[in-house]
């Protein structure tokens, strides 16, 4: 490709921005951006948000800070020799301010800053919060924001009293919420306004009535996202005050997640958003709704199955020939019957017969073996007869042995245990004879 083509007018380029040859250099826009700056916005203007400190503001005079707003678009601040001004005004961090001063594009780094040559408070909030603060700390002293007085809510409320109002957008996502997940619910709705100087008033008012009304199973304090100046009239001391001395249990739901009201310190359960009052609100129902669905499913599919299984038995039954034509079955039955009396007449004397012939045999095999175990008995006991015989003393002596005995009746083994002159008795096997030894 070419080299681009050069222009020396910015309108040129402009109008010739689709052009592939024409192409700008990131000086050209940086300054084109600084031309457009100085020419559309006004020398020197007022802006208002968020204060938000640099942490380098705390070692040099100059002062560098980010200024935001609550749909968290932010701008880079500078205010040279600033710091010692900004402790003078008393402005601290998080406050919300008006500044004054001008725009400035720094074009090397094509970023743009606001240069302020004055910083104020916007009117007293610094003030109101501090005073939020001061109440918070007073209402938990009294411990009205202790967790162990918060009432329990109930798990099956069935009407449900909201204060808001008919027209914010927090009490539609509540009421569509509740009704999508069991639109059996009631609902008492005590209007009031959710914003303004007169609106803490009025859901105080709203509030009391509701809690004298005395039939509402819970309360939904509510309303959808806003600034802090909207979300204010819920920081009302009274009103925060009214929440913790009613009887009815209290759920708020002011605002969004990032979004925290004294009222919510207070009540009975905090809801990040209406959405998720609504969620705990039917919890309980969503749960048992599922539960009784699923029930339902399977009572509904198993009444479907036994249908279709007794149909079956049924249609079963239906086809069978006996019970179309009974009396065929009771005719099959007798000639089934006779049949096997038949059977059983004739078998009976061949298991008579052939049970005699296995008795006598169990018989003959009995008697052969007592007879053996009788001859085996005798020629032991005979055997054993003759070994005792040819042990037995007397045995010996009627062979013409005899056996000597002392006086004491012990045999004589050796002839030194009978010297001359002993008395002995000589055993014989028809008697016995007294001798002595010479």
């Amino acid at each position: 490709m070419s080299e681009p083509q050069q222009y020396d007018n910015y309108s040129e380029r402009v109008f010739a921005s689709h052009d592939p040859n024409v192409a700008w250099s990131v000086s050209d826009v940086a300054k084109y951006i600084n031309a457009v700056v100085k020419h559309d916005f006004p020398q020197y203007f007022w802006m208002f948000g968020e204060l938000v400190l640099s942490s380098k503001t705390q070692s040099l005079a100059h002062l560098y800070a980010t200024l935001r707003d609550n749909d968290g678009f932010s701008i880079s601040i500078v205010w040279f020799n600033g710091v010692s001004k900004l402790a003078q005004a008393n402005i601290k961090n998080g406050d919300r301010v008006l500044v004054y001063g001008h725009i400035d594009f720094y074009q090397p780094r094509t970023s743009v800053q606001f240069v302020a040559s004055q910083i104020r408070l916007i009117d007293d909030k610094n003030t109101l919060l501090e005073k939020m603060r001061q109440t918070l700390a007073k209402l938990a002293a009294e411990g009205l924001t202790d967790p162990a007085r918060k009432k329990p809510l109930p798990p099956y409320p069935k009407c449900i009293g909201i204060v808001s109002s008919p027209d914010a957008a927090g009490y539609r996502d509540f009421l569509h919420t509740c009704l999508s997940r069991f639109p059996r619910l009631s609902f008492v709705l005590a209007p009031s306004k959710v914003q303004g100087n007169t609106a803490a008033a009025e859901l105080r008012q709203a509030l009391q009535m509701l809690d004298d009304y005395g039939k509402c199973d819970v309360i939904v304090l509510t309303r959808g996202g806003g600034s802090a100046d909207d979300l204010w009239c819920f920081n009302d001391e009274a009103l925060a005050r009214a929440v913790a001395a009613a009887r009815t249990p209290i759920i708020t739901a002011v605002g969004h997640e990032k979004d925290t009201t004294l009222v919510d310190y207070v009540s009975d359960c905090n809801a990040i958003t209406p959405t998720k009052a609504a969620e705990v609100v039917t919890g309980n129902y969503f749960m048992v709704s599922g539960t009784l669905a699923d029930f339902m499913r399977r009572l509904e599919q198993n009444i479907v199955w036994k249908t279709k299984s007794l149909r079956m038995r049924l249609d079963n039954c239906l086809a069978c020939p006996y019970l179309v034509h009974p009396q065929g079955m009771i005719s099959d039955r007798k000639t089934r019957l006779a049949n096997d009396e038949i059977r059983l007449y004739g078998a009976l004397p061949q298991r008579a017969q052939k049970m005699r012939s296995t008795l006598d045999n169990l018989w003959q095999r009995l008697f052969f073996c007592q007879q053996t175990r009788l001859t085996r008995a005798s020629a032991s006991l005979k055997a054993t007869t003759a070994s005792l015989r040819a042990l037995d003393p007397k045995g010996v002596l009627q062979r013409g042995y005899s056996i000597l005995l002392d006086e004491n009746q012990h045999a004589i083994r050796k002839s030194e245990e009978a010297p001359s002159g002993t008395s002995l008795t000589a055993l014989l096997s028809d008697g016995q004879l007294k001798v002595v030894v010479t």
